[in-house]
């Protein structure tokens, strides 16, 4: 049984995706790049498709920001492509619908009927990304041009390709992990689809050598797409442009059966510098603002760079689609779902270093005056197995444009009863992660694989260097909105 599907302007929207049916057997291709001197040209019958992320800045952008985005959007029209993918942060800074209404659609809106997003870390500014799927799909309504509410992953054919947008922001969609809904929907729409080639793509970069680096939480995404031999992965997060050799689900270089990215996070607004240089990068520019172009042929791909005027980089190739398995991919190892909630949390103030706030149905988080948050975590069910993922989430309440910092806490003997600043047990200085700038009633989490790696107890504290702090819902409040750690086991 195949996908129901729709035409439009010669792109088929797969309405859903049927497991059961086995992809097909590619042609007999190597994964070879050639470098070409000149940008190559499409046949009359090859799909255009424009590609970027991070573009269009709006209210509460720094006015000093040199935005770009009605430049970016002219390439766009001059290139007139078939599709146009966006790879997240589309709306900065907090993507409300009045802000793509003022900002967005005046410049990159005007293709918005070929357009096809997916969202980033800003889109979810606004709690659940309302002003994002409003925008994209309709005030108020459940599904469309951006995918389901929810959810936000999708597919369509473009050509003779088959395209995925997914959704990084992974605590707002039940997880990316292995077994998670989007993981599980991925390898059933995967194996649904004969497409000799596939692309997908998203905000957070599974490679980076960017200043947020790699994002380990996309892995188990990249094994899917990697199993089912898909080709090509677009991101964004990173405000730069880097381009990488073929690699495997591991990141080794793999010319016959890897999956070629791109961070193309150069859209609009401000470019930043590189952090670690990772491996397999072959190519790398913070200094030039643009779109990537690809011309989508049936067997292979070609890729240009386009800068804005003024701006210079070029990056001109071409690669052929990974040859398919000649049998359906193994499973994933069969993974377990952990959910351990708060068996104490508190929050304790310096202003008041005697007083006790264990029994609130709050817990604060501020520099000035300073208040620090502890929780702790007793942890079974793990055994023999080992832990694939930890992840501790919080439920905002309050926002700000800084969450908070989290330290391990090697006592665990503290009381919520009794706990109070004076006296309070002192944490480790490596910060374990950050949560950046909240919103209310929104989850956020903190990879915290590092430390929790058996059954025992767990005490952590949250700290913050902002004036402006950050509440969130204790385990008082109830056993919706408490405290947890996500533990994936295998």
């Amino acid at each position: 049984m195949r996908p129901i599907q729709a035409v439009v302007a010669g792109i088929v929207l797969s309405a859903v995706a049927v497991v059961g049916c086995s992809r097909g057997e590619s042609p007999t291709s190597s994964f070879q790049p050639a470098a070409s001197a000149a940008a190559p040209a499409a046949a009359e019958s090859d799909p255009v498709v424009v590609a970027a992320g991070d573009i269009v800045c709006g209210t509460g952008t720094a006015t000093a920001t040199a935005c770009q985005q009605a430049a970016t959007s002219a390439l766009v029209a001059s290139i007139a492509p078939q599709a146009v993918l966006l790879m997240g942060d589309i709306q900065y800074e907090n993507a409300t619908l009045n802000d793509f209404n003022t900002y967005y659609q005046p410049t990159w809106g005007a293709h918005k009927p070929i357009t096809y997003p997916a969202a980033g870390n800003h889109e979810y500014q606004t709690a659940n990304a309302a002003g994002y799927f409003d925008y994209f799909n309709g005030v108020g309504v459940q599904a469309g041009r951006a995918g389901e509410r929810g959810k936000g992953y999708y597919s369509f054919d473009v050509g003779t390709w088959h395209l995925i947008a997914l959704n990084s922001n992974c605590a707002s969609v039940g997880g990316c992990g292995a077994g998670s809904p989007q993981e599980q929907w991925l390898r059933a729409d995967l194996a649904a689809h004969t497409n000799t080639c596939t692309l997908a793509y998203w905000h957070h970069p599974r490679f980076s050598s960017g200043s947020h680096g790699n994002v380990s939480a996309m892995q188990p995404i990249w094994q899917a797409l990697y199993d089912y031999r898909a080709d090509l992965v677009l991101a964004g997060h990173d405000h730069d442009y880097e381009r990488f050799g073929p690699q495997n689900a591991t990141g080794g270089l793999d010319q016959a059966a890897g999956i070629r990215s791109f961070v193309v996070g150069v859209g609009g607004k401000e470019m930043r510098g590189f952090g670690t240089i990772r491996a397999n990068s072959e190519k790398r520019s913070s200094s030039a603002l643009g779109v990537l172009k690809l011309i989508l042929r049936p067997t292979s791909f070609d890729w240009e760079f386009v800068p804005v005027p003024g701006h210079s980089l070029t990056d001109v190739g071409s690669a052929a689609c990974v040859v398919a398995p000649t049998q359906p991919p193994p499973p994933p190892p069969t993974q377990t779902t952990l959910t351990v909630t708060a068996n104490a949390d508190a929050h304790v103030l310096r202003d008041s270093p005697f007083s006790r706030y264990g029994t609130r149905t709050t817990l604060l988080v501020d520099g000035s005056p300073a208040a620090r948050t502890y929780l702790k975590f007793s942890v079974t069910g793990i055994g023999t197995k080992s832990v694939v993922s930890a992840k501790l989430r919080l439920y905002a309440v309050d926002p700000s444009d800084a969450g908070g910092r989290l330290h391990r806490v090697s006592s665990t003997s503290w009381s919520e009863s009794t706990i109070r600043w004076s006296g309070a047990p002192s944490y480790t200085s490596t910060v374990l992660g950050s949560i950046g700038s909240v919103v209310v009633n929104t989850w956020y989490e903190i990879d915290v694989t590092s430390q929790v790696k058996a059954n025992g107890t767990y005490s952590f504290a949250l700290e913050s260097a902002s004036t402006n702090g950050a509440d969130y819902r204790a385990r008082e409040a109830g056993a919706t909105t408490a405290p947890r750690l996500v533990i994936v086991v295998q």
